[in-house]
């Protein structure tokens, strides 16, 4: 008697009302497939095999790909019933409906009444922003092929519906290889098999690493790695990197051949086992297809092959979230390294543990069996479009927010708070602001007015000392919003602050908490991060800080850009006459406005146009009050009063607009810093002016945007300055690029991105209490 099936891992298969609405969506309907399908491509095997699928369904298919000898490829003509349905030309009438599988994506050109993406993989959390923009702009759909790539679309930004369509399996046979000889015959020795491009992301270092550490010279054990030639294989460096072990480790043998896929299925039947540490998939095909064929499989626990390597499937290896290295990724992105140890302990036990591998390859070819036929895949992929085209236009979800942050002071965090909590994504969510005292720093009165919500939501009751955190505590146990979401830094929350605040926050009536942290390192300085557990997301501004997070045991750090205030309309222009060098934000030491002013000073010797404009608001500590005093010193001493000026005082938003824009430079040399990111550097590239950074890694993702300075010395800043003054073509370099990032991290765009993370969450627990 057959087991009972195993729940899929695709939510759109546990609704049954979407698949009543497939038949009637698609009576009478057009549909235009478009993509590669031409040769072994990972790419055209999904869309040949999902086009059959989608015929079989009862689909009227159309496709077309613009490879022009498609015609005599060996794949399509033994795929008949796939190479009929590809048109001679791309068609200039409109379809029902447009699916679309390509790389590079391109959508500008689609021809649907509904368009959309299918069986799109990405292996990193962070999407580009040029194609979050691509698709929410031309796509009335996403289907993915992994819960994780809807995770990293959604963390992205996009706002069209996405959908996991998942993949097939049963395109490989049970027999498949059986036939063909392997083009490395077996040995005697059992075989562990890893193919892969060797890619970074595919951990082969990791790999070759557990390997020589777990298998000796002595054991009948083997590895073969399958890869082939290609600018970012990294496994000849590995193999050097661990050229001392090998002498004393068990054999390593390497294939660079090209192999067709029957030589492939051959060489897999040969494997006791595939490991794939990988740092990130999309899917994971060449996984499900090892477990097809019967052999077990060591992966990584996270990213897009979770979906069907569980533990129940397969031996799963614990890792570590770390910034990304590819090279597709961006200055956000993280990734998962796999743990060393564990891989060479699971590797060890798939191949000694017989009865285990059986249980679970008999699981796992369950689970595909049930749920990764092209037959499912295709059956996910009408019921998404037609679940998308019945569904009216998605009403606002109702939520409400308690916000606890320093509201309206002079404070980075303030401002930042101000700016994301004004976006259209926020208005009317307000239950309550849990605001810091005022002191000795309030704004002037009209400052505070102008951005205030209604006084009835805003409390001033943290801050300073014992007495008010208690209060603080108090209040919030009767808060009565859905979400609680903390805007925090160490300066205001220490670690046992936030260890006695954690004692309330488990219970109260929150159904979700989010936390923002400004500064992870500076809060590892003086304490530890075990009690963000409590939090249910942790919103964080790098992969660094989202890497120290992971590493603490938080299972859910996720990395937001900072925002970044819109291009004002105003057309405010520079004195043509000089070159005026501006810099900004609060005065404190790393951020080295004594170098800037040296550097100027020796760069007005050659080129006597230069002029300095500094807003760097004086902090009441002793710091900053000695930094103020070195650069008055550096004023006098280089007799700079005429061509150069400074305020230490806090200006307001529109001025301090109005001033950046008067400016032919803005400069941010800081140096080494516990600071995650500034938001200084951040106001000021809404001034749409040229900026000058140096590589502190606070600045990381300003760097693609800027001109950078090899390092913080006077002389390397000087010749900077000198050279942007005199060559307005090179001044203007990364103008167009500063301007779209400005435009992708805008603050209504990175608020849309928070609350479309919030509302997930909460849908899910909402879920997950109803399922209970």
């Amino acid at each position: 008697m057959r087991s009972a099936p195993i729940v899929s891992p695709y939510t759109i298969d546990l609704d049954d009302k979407n698949l009543k609405f497939t038949r009637e969506a698609f009576a009478g309907k057009r549909v235009f497939f478009d993509g590669v399908f031409k040769g072994d491509y990972s790419l055209a095997i999904v869309n040949r095999l999902l086009a059959k699928a989608l015929v079989e369904a009862g689909v009227d298919l159309h496709c077309y790909t613009p490879e022009s000898d498609w015609q005599s490829d060996a794949r399509l003509n033994a795929a008949p019933e796939v190479k009929r349905l590809l048109l001679p030309g791309y068609p200039t009438e409109k379809y029902d409906i447009h699916l679309r599988n390509t790389w590079p994506p391109a959508t500008h050109d689609m021809i649907g009444r509904f368009n959309a993406y299918v069986n799109f993989a990405w292996e990193e959390l962070e999407v580009p922003q040029y194609m979050i923009e691509r698709f929410n702009r031309d796509l009335d759909l996403v289907m993915v092929t992994a819960n994780f790539v809807k995770q990293a679309f959604v963390q992205s930004g996009l706002t069209v519906p996405v959908e996991v369509v998942g993949n097939g399996t049963d395109h490989v046979a049970l027999d498949a290889g059986l036939n063909t000889p392997s083009p490395l015959p077996a040995t005697g020795k059992k075989r562990i098999l890893h193919v892969s491009s060797c890619f970074p992301r595919k951990g082969i270092d990791v790999l070759v690493d557990a390997f020589t550490q777990t298998f000796k010279q002595n054991e009948q054990v083997e590895l073969v790695i399958k890869t082939f030639p290609n600018p970012d294989n990294i496994l000849s460096s590995v193999m050097e990197k661990f050229s001392d072990r090998l002498a004393t480790a068990a054999p390593i043998t390497i294939i660079n051949d090209l192999y067709t896929s029957e030589q492939l299925l051959a060489l897999y039947r040969t494997a006791s086992l595939v490991a794939a540490p990988s740092r990130g998939e999309g899917f994971g095909l060449p996984l499900a297809e090892a477990m097809r064929l019967d052999i077990p499989v060591v992966t990584t626990a996270y990213s897009g092959q979770v979906d069907f390597c569980t533990p129940e499937t397969a031996w799963m290896v614990d890792y570590q979230m770390a910034p990304s290295q590819t090279h597709v990724s961006g200055p956000l992105s993280i990734w998962a390294d796999p743990s060393v140890e564990h891989l060479g302990a699971q590797m060890r036990a798939a191949l000694t543990n017989h009865e285990d591998a059986r249980l679970r390859s008999k699981n796992a070819q369950r689970l595909l069996a049930d749920h990764l036929s092209w037959g499912a895949v295709a059956g996910r992929v009408l019921a998404s479009i037609a679940k998308v085209k019945k569904s009216a236009a998605t009403a606002r979800k109702p939520w409400s927010l308690d916000l606890v942050s320093s509201w309206h002071q002079q404070c980075g965090i303030a401002t930042y708070s101000e700016h994301l909590y004004s976006t259209p994504a926020f208005a009317d969510r307000f239950s309550h602001i849990y605001a810091r005292r005022l002191l000795n720093d309030e704004l002037p009165p009209s400052a505070q007015a102008k951005h205030a919500p209604a006084q009835h939501l805003v409390s001033r009751s943290w801050g300073y000392d014992l007495t008010s955190l208690t209060r603080f505590i108090s209040e919030i146990e009767n808060a009565r919003g859905d979400v609680l979401w903390i805007q925090h830094h160490p300066g205001h929350f220490s670690t046992p602050d936030m260890e006695l605040v954690n004692n309330t926050l488990a219970n109260t009536r929150h159904k979700l908490r989010a936390i923002t942290m400004h500064s992870v390192k500076e809060v590892l300085r003086h304490g530890h991060l075990e009690w963000t557990k409590l939090f249910d997301i942790v919103f964080v501004h790098s992969a660094e800080d989202a890497g120290l997070l992971a590493k603490a045991g938080h299972p859910n750090p996720v990395v937001m850009p900072h925002g970044v205030i819109p291009i004002p309309e105003d057309d405010i222009r520079p004195d043509p006459s000089v070159f005026t060098i501006g810099s900004f934000g609060f005065l404190t030491r790393h951020k080295n406005i004594d170098l800037l002013v040296q550097a100027f000073a020796r760069a007005r010797v050659f080129e006597p146009r230069l002029r300095l404009k500094l807003l760097n608001c004086m902090l009441p500590n002793d710091e900053s009050r000695e930094v103020r005093v070195v650069i008055e010193n550096l004023f006098s001493h280089f007799n700079l009063h005429d061509v150069a000026s400074a305020r230490f005082d806090f200006v307001e938003q529109d001025e301090l607009a109005r001033e950046l824009a008067q400016s032919d430079l803005l400069a941010f040399l800081y140096g080494p810093s516990n600071e995650t990111a500034t938001g200084a550097a951040r106001i000021a590239m809404s001034a749409d002016r040229p900026l000058l950074c140096s590589r502190s890694t606070v600045l990381r993702d300003m760097w693609p945007i800027s001109h950078v300075v090899r390092s913080v010395d006077i002389d390397c800043v000087a010749e900077a300055i000198i050279s942007l003054a005199q060559n307005p073509v090179l001044l203007g370099l990364r103008d167009p690029d500063r301007r779209q990032a400005v435009q992708w991290n805008s603050y209504p765009r990175v608020a849309a991105r928070h609350a479309a993370l919030i509302e997930q969450m909460l849908d899910q627990k909402h879920d997950n209490r109803r399922a209970a």
